[in-house]
């Protein structure tokens, strides 16, 4: 990015501190936000080990207001967070509002990207939304970031996603045009946006795709939320969009390797199609796609995300990665079984004992929904099993005698359970709520 661009942005950002968040506004009932910032949840899914966050060094890069500093701390107790922005307002914003929750000692520092190394940290993760988009140079970004990113660090950031923002290119590209964009966006910018859009005919494809925000007959565009949704999509400075080869080939480029979507449930191809009988064609391509041609053919069929959002590491880092559906019986009496920190929480045990109590079905995913599509629910019995995860993790034998304690015989023949049979049970359902990462299942 050059210096006129980066300081441009820096003005827009220190006029209008985003995201624009109640300073007293806390994460803490926001589950699905936890869960993605947990540093628990992208270690596991690359190295299917269980990490304790306490003292784990992350860095949040272009910090903003703090919003998504704060779901880091929240996410992760006891770790170390580093904040980093060029905003001096933005800074100033983030720091109240950890102050506000109590975290006194989150390090803020107003300091480019490209200088990071003088901070003198090695990081376990580093956080940077909504940033690299921004800017000219993302591929040197990312190099940066593996120079200070630990052995076995991890790396959650995005890029805006060129396909579904699309028509928000135009929209910008229009208004820079106009001379909207060489001074730092204000009020009679953001008027001659809503102006134009109102005006224009229903049949003008600009206002169909965008003219949800614009057909408030009562918008007030003096509104913080209004501003910021004008702002951060028809008049952002250097904004870009990315495609899923042009990510990919950056990685490769940088030395980085992907491992995971953040929301790699809604990523899922085959859910596009309407049955399971896919056409002769895709059932050949997806066999033999890669990943990224996967993500590709997702893109370009359904451009439904914002941002492409993922979790990369060091590519010289091999994935041992084997999902426990694919384990030999000998392995499972070498393991360790945990709840994954962010269910381990009273609202979420009262709901179960409730549940329990009743005799209902008990949705495991009422709380985390982003790793699935669909509700997913334990009978009251075999979720009661869980209840014993919530002081520590098990090994298997524990969780089978636990449910041969708690429910000794079988509904269906009215004969004890014999141990063998009570051991299916548990493995079969550890194998399910490992799937959605509600399990963390850990070879010893």
């Amino acid at each position: 990015m050059n210096q006129s661009s980066q300081d441009l942005l820096q003005q827009q950002y220190d006029s209008l501190p985003y995201p624009k968040i109640p300073l007293e506004k806390s994460p803490a009932k926001d589950y699905d936000s936890l869960f993605v910032n947990n540093l628990t949840t992208s270690y596991y899914l690359c190295h299917q080990r269980v990490i304790d966050t306490k003292d784990k060094v992350i860095l949040d890069v272009g910090c903003g207001s703090g919003w998504t500093t704060l779901n880091l701390a929240f996410a992760n107790p006891q770790a170390k967070i580093i904040a980093i922005d060029l905003s001096q307002n933005s800074l100033e914003v983030a720091k109240k509002r950890l102050e506000f929750h109590e975290f006194n000692d989150v390090e803020f520092h107003q300091i480019r990207i490209e200088n990071i190394a003088e901070l003198n940290y090695q990081y376990d993760y580093i956080s940077c939304k909504d940033v690299l988009c921004l800017l000219d140079e993302p591929l040197e970004t990312l190099k940066t970031f593996k120079s200070v990113l630990k052995s076995d660090g991890i790396i959650h950031t995005d890029f805006h996603n060129y396909y579904q923002r699309f028509v928000y290119y135009t929209s910008q590209e229009l208004f820079r045009c106009l001379g909207l964009l060489e001074e730092n966006p204000d009020d009679f910018e953001i008027n001659v946006v809503v102006e134009t859009i109102k005006n224009l005919k229903p049949n003008v494809l600009l206002k169909q795709k965008v003219g949800g925000l614009f057909n408030d007959e009562n918008l007030d565009i003096k509104s913080d939320k209004v501003r910021q949704a004008i702002l951060m999509n028809h008049l952002l400075q250097n904004d870009k969009g990315y495609t899923i080869p042009k990510v990919f080939e950056m990685l490769r480029e940088s030395k980085l390797k992907f491992f995971s979507m953040v929301n790699w449930r809604q990523w899922e191809i085959r859910d596009l199609f309407q049955d399971n009988s896919l056409p002769t064609v895709w059932e050949f391509a997806l066999e033999n796609a890669s990943e990224e041609e996967k993500l590709h053919f997702y893109e370009l069929l359904h451009p439904c995300h914002r941002i492409i959002d993922f979790w990369c590491n060091h590519d010289e880092i091999s994935s041992s990665f084997q999902p426990p559906s694919t384990w030999e019986e000998n392995h499972w009496q070498k393991v360790k079984i945990y709840l994954h920190p962010q269910l381990k929480l009273p609202e979420v045990k009262q709901d179960l004992l409730m549940a329990i109590k009743q005799q209902n079905p008990w949705e495991v995913s009422k709380f985390i929904k982003l790793p699935t599509t669909i509700p997913i629910y334990l009978s009251a019995g075999l979720a009661a099993v869980l209840l014993i995860l919530w002081e520590k993790p098990a090994i298997l034998q524990e969780l089978v005698s636990y449910s041969l304690k708690i429910q000794p015989i079988n509904l269906v023949t009215g004969e004890e359970k014999n141990y063998s049979e009570a051991e299916k049970e548990i493995i079969d359902l550890v194998i399910k709520l490992e799937t959605f990462l509600y399990l963390l299942v850990e070879k010893i």
